[in-house]
């Protein structure tokens, strides 16, 4: 009987597990980490999206700030996490940089995570102040070559995008310009306008105030194609075939993500990305709102990854 009653009472067990187990996704709150403080571009891009998520997936989306060390914290934190779809990173372009191009980094952004999809592409821009003597892009290359290593341009960090995007240029033309990094993106747009900077590479919202006021000029975008919000900007592959740079904010879990769990979440976003309201507030931000699926994002990251890592010797010689 003791062992019937032990049966009986395991089935019992088991029967009452299986609902908790069977339950579909996403049956608790839903965490978005990122590698940035509180008010960044990355935070408040979480924070515009994460409500339509909510309303899309029934239930709480959080978001939790992990800053430090230009995002590597972030991603070292998801490689300790389940692939269960309830922690999730708002990863940038720039931490698919630090992985293809530091020897010493503890994550590899084409092992460690799966992708979701993109929630926004942005490109950069190379500014002048407005009484630069250079007109287009063409200009300021013909002035770096008469002069080699005599021009230099800011930028906002050693070894991330907007660095390499001027590195990349630099490898395709064959120029000399001086790199200047930056803490203060205030002191480095006034160095550009007082012309102690010869350029710098930034975004369109960064020099936005700069712009409006007459104060500094865009020479040309780095997207392939000239970029909806800015169309009177040329790009650089107008002068220089074949060159793209354009970053990226998109949703990303620890790698080996059910396939079915990263389709939900791929169409919660795509969802989200839709409504005009958030468009417009991205837009605000210089963000063109964009939604992809896994496999489209995975190869956007693999793509990168190959155009920044032979440019590792650059940051790391």
């Amino acid at each position: 009987m003791l062992t019937r009653r032990r049966g009986f009472f395991g089935s019992l067990a088991v029967t009452a597990a299986w609902p908790a187990a069977a339950q579909p996704y996403p049956a608790r709150p839903i965490r978005i980490v990122h590698g940035y403080g509180p008010g960044s571009n990355p935070d408040i891009i979480a924070r515009v999206i994460s409500p339509s998520l909510m309303t899309t997936l029934g239930q709480s989306v959080i978001v939790e700030p992990k800053p430090g060390a230009g995002e590597r914290i972030a991603a070292q934190y998801l490689t300790t996490q389940p692939p269960d779809g309830y922690t999730l990173y708002l990863i940038t372009g720039g931490a698919n940089v630090i992985s293809a191009t530091d020897p010493q980094v503890t994550f590899s952004t084409l092992k460690d995570f799966s992708y979701i999809s993109t929630i926004t592409l942005f490109p950069f821009a190379l500014f002048v102040a407005a009484n630069a003597p250079y007109k287009t892009l063409k200009d300021f290359i013909a002035a770096a070559r008469e002069r080699p290593g005599k021009l230099n341009y800011g930028h906002a960090g050693t070894g991330n995008t907007l660095h390499l995007a001027v590195e990349l240029l630099k490898s395709r033309t064959g120029i000399q310009i001086e790199p200047v990094a930056y803490k203060d993106q205030a002191q480095l747009i006034s160095d550009v306008i007082v012309g102690r900077l010869d350029a710098s590479i930034s975004t369109f919202t960064n020099f936005h105030s700069a712009l409006s006021s007459g104060q500094a000029r865009a020479l040309c975008v780095t997207s392939e194609q000239r970029w909806p919000l800015n169309p009177d900007v040329r790009t650089v592959a107008e002068d220089v075939p074949g060159y793209e740079v354009v970053s990226w904010l998109g949703l990303a879990a620890p790698a080996g993500l059910p396939a079915d769990i990263a389709t939900r979440l791929s169409e919660a976003v795509k969802v989200a990305v839709a409504v005009p309201e958030l468009q417009s507030r991205l837009r605000d931000m210089g963000n063109e709102a964009r939604a992809s699926t896994p496999a489209e994002f995975r190869a956007r990251v693999v793509a990168d990854y190959d155009k920044w890592k032979p440019l590792a010797k650059i940051v790391y010689p």
